[in-house]
């Protein structure tokens, strides 16, 4: 049977180390969640850049057809566009 005890100052040290990389990996995901670039509009709904580079609109409720994240800004255009054109109501003759 192999057995290894650790003294108090590598229990320590270990405990220190932990606590360290924990914080780094919590500084990672604020970082990685934190939106990049410039807000940009079109048609009136906001939207930017997230770390990875897929975009959210901005100041959409969570039941919007807009709400997730898009692939490029072309999509979310397109999908703006497709909206616009279908909630825009009929003119009478």
């Amino acid at each position: 049977m192999n057995m290894h005890f650790m003294s108090e100052g590598e229990r320590q040290y270990i405990e220190k180390r932990k606590a360290a990389l924990a914080a780094t990996a919590e500084w990672i995901d604020s970082k990685n969640s934190e939106l990049v670039g410039e807000i940009k509009i079109y048609k009136g709904v906001e939207y930017q850049m997230e770390p990875r580079g897929t975009y959210v609109c901005l100041n959409q409720s969570a039941s919007s057809s807009l709400s997730g994240s898009f692939t490029s800004a072309f999509a979310l255009h397109k999908i703006i566009d497709d909206l616009k054109t279908t909630n825009k109501p009929k003119e009478s003759k």
